[in-house]
């Protein structure tokens, strides 16, 4: 009798287990999505750089291409090369010199950063936490007489450790 309720309490705890497992994989996943919305963030900042680096090297009055999408452009003529429009968020824009707003990018791209690098952290001991869950549910399994936990098959996220050399060994 005792042998039997120490079962269900162990059926009990692995799923306790697997919904962990769930909801840390969801977090992971979640975490993720905000890597990559950070790094087309940079990226975008990193052209826009590059961009107001090269207007600066106008001479004036020069004609340039301007891209309009799907891969077409208009010609244009750039008159002040000194003053860019910036968008300082909730669609507010302001007028600043070039170098202001090399300086703007460069502080927005700092804060990014550092947005990565806790967003990276908080990925690695999440999937370490998913680790020893994901033992933890395997050795209950194994004492229940399980082969191994439905959820426990499934791929975790990409940690951050992977993310930062480029994926798991299979590629993507």
């Amino acid at each position: 009798m005792a042998e039997k309720e120490g079962k269900e309490k162990d059926r009990e705890k692995l799923q306790r287990l697997l919904a962990e497992i769930q909801q840390l994989q969801g977090q992971m996943e979640a975490i993720n999505a905000q890597l990559d919305l950070i790094e087309s963030s940079i990226e975008e900042l990193n052209r826009v750089e590059e961009t107001l680096k090269g207007v600066r090297e106008l001479k004036g009055e020069e004609e340039v291409l301007v891209p309009v999408g799907a891969q077409s452009f208009v010609k244009a003529t750039i008159v002040d090369t000194d003053k860019v429009i910036v968008g300082i968020g909730a669609g507010v824009a302001v007028e600043r010199t070039i170098d202001e707003a090399l300086e703007s990018i460069d502080n927005r791209r700092q804060e990014l950063e550092k947005a990565r690098s806790e967003a990276q952290k908080r990925l690695q001991k999440l999937s370490q936490e998913l680790q020893e869950k994901q033992r933890e549910a395997q050795q209950l399994a194994e004492k229940l007489g399980l082969a191994q936990p439905p959820q426990q098959a499934q791929q975790a996220p990409q940690t951050a450790q992977q993310r930062q050399t480029g994926g798991s060994s299979g590629g993507s």
